[in-house]
């Protein structure tokens, strides 16, 4: 399927003289996008302020030119990577070039199929023992954001760094999340105070940031003492510095928890709401797993599983958008795009294109199968990017989250502690409004 050339930029009512639509966009910024391209079509313009042109494409054949065929024109644009750097410094998400292409050789390694493999029985046990504590505290209410936000960390660091992060995994989480919220003020409005001013917001920042940095300066310290087969250890032997490494570290610890474990909490909430769909779930896990542990080999045949965290991602992506700066004029499916512009592709948007998909806005799993993706373009669905700056872990994310999901749900039903709907909020990733609740409930089969 082919998108058809834009017809020419349409004006999006509502701006105003100084501010444009940005006070619209930071009230509801995924709503706007979504409400003015169903409106308008698959090319929008806009100002956000006087000196800041926006340009916004939910096409896949517009999301392939800019990612992949017109790369070269493109970056992810100065202002971008400083405001990320706030936390991850110069790691492989910030930084470019040869240090980029360097850091990118070291890790890949770690995320291939071989390795992955590896982790699952790790990934299992330590999903196991939450499932049993919330076996043995049926009844009680449990904060799923918070578990599966712990969850996520101690995987992480078991499986990429062979560092035991429980005892500091409630303060490095809660640093991050209170991180993420303060450099997205910054990526939403470019009027935010600067960093430098005695602001409260910026000394609690500092804390947060001091905190992070003291559990991954423990981390680079136990494995200087510790020539093992880790992930950084192969940075270690690239010949990072310590300060690199700090920055390798800390990112791919901010990426490999928060789009996983924001992702399995939305999963938890929508198969609580959505009884038939978890009931053919658990009878999956049943016929193919019985009261067997799952493994990686065996999750390879959980394909309606499968289809539901797809299908999760589609309607909740954490990245819900990627943000580009035009670095050279272009044109985008016959539309120009300005040298010097801010080029927005959101995903939440195309994940809910009616072209693409039967139930754009519905909880549908069987949007993923056969009959269903048949002619479906590439770029219709793509919750961890693409192009060459796609995600390494790609491939462990999704087996994690078949590991993590399998054995909770061979164990508990998910059962919301209110019935309350929860609307997504941009915190630099797509998360829930408020954190996700349920009430521990063992499953009786």
């Amino acid at each position: 399927m082919t998108t058809q050339p834009c017809k020419p930029y349409p004006d999006i009512d509502g701006a105003l003289p100084l501010f444009g639509h940005m006070p619209e966009m930071q009230r509801d910024t995924y709503g706007f996008y979504l409400r003015h391209h169903r409106a308008q079509g698959d090319c929008l313009r806009f100002k956000a302020y006087p000196f800041i042109n926006f340009y916004s494409f939910a096409a896949p054949d517009a999301l392939h030119h800019i990612l992949v065929k017109a790369r070269q024109k493109y970056s992810r644009g100065a202002r971008w990577s400083r405001i990320v750097s706030y936390i991850g410094g110069n790691g492989i998400v910030t930084s470019t070039g040869d240090v980029w292409e360097k850091q990118r050789r070291a890790i890949t390694p770690y995320f291939q199929p071989a390795h992955v493999d590896k982790y699952s029985s790790l990934i299992v046990r330590n999903t196991a023992e939450i499932a049993a504590r919330w076996q043995q505290s049926a009844g009680s209410r449990i904060n799923i954001s918070r578990e599966m936000m712990s969850l996520g960390l101690i995987n992480i660091s078991d499986m990429l760094f062979n560092y035991d992060i429980r005892p500091k995994v409630d303060a490095f989480g809660t640093a991050m999340m209170d991180g993420f919220f303060y450099i997205n003020r910054f990526i939403q409005n470019p009027l935010t105070p600067p960093r430098f001013l005695p602001l409260d917001v910026n000394r609690r920042f500092a804390r947060d940031k001091a905190a992070a940095d003291d559990v991954v300066r423990d981390i680079i310290s136990t494995i200087r003492k510790d020539e093992d087969d880790s992930m950084v250890n192969a940075l270690v032997r690239a010949g990072n510095s310590d300060r690199q490494l700090h920055d390798e570290i800390i990112t791919l610890l901010m990426a490999g928890y928060d789009t996983l474990s924001t992702a399995l909490g939305w999963c938890w909430y929508l198969l609580a709401r959505h009884p038939q769909v978890l009931a053919r779930v658990q009878q999956e896990l049943d016929s193919t797993l019985g009261n067997d542990m799952p493994s990686a080999q065996s999750a390879e045949k959980l394909l309606y599983l499968r289809m539901v965290f797809k299908e999760t991602l589609r309607l909740y992506p954490s990245a819900w958008a990627i943000h580009r700066f035009s670095e050279e004029a272009d044109e985008v499916m016959g539309m120009p795009v300005r040298k010097g512009s801010s080029v927005v592709l959101p995903l939440y948007v195309t994940h809910r294109h009616p072209a693409y998909w039967k139930h754009p806005d519905k909880f549908f799993p069987e949007h993923f199968s056969k009959e269903e993706s048949e002619g479906r373009p590439r770029f219709a669905y793509m919750p961890f990017g693409a192009g060459e700056h796609v995600c390494v872990g790609a491939h462990l994310a999704g087996m994690e989250a078949l590991l993590i999901l399998a054995t909770l749900l061979q164990r508990c039903t998910p059962v919301m502690a209110d019935n309350r709907d929860i609307q997504p909020l941009v915190n630099f990733t797509l998360k829930p409004e408020m954190d996700i609740e349920a009430v521990a409930t063992p499953r009786n089969k």
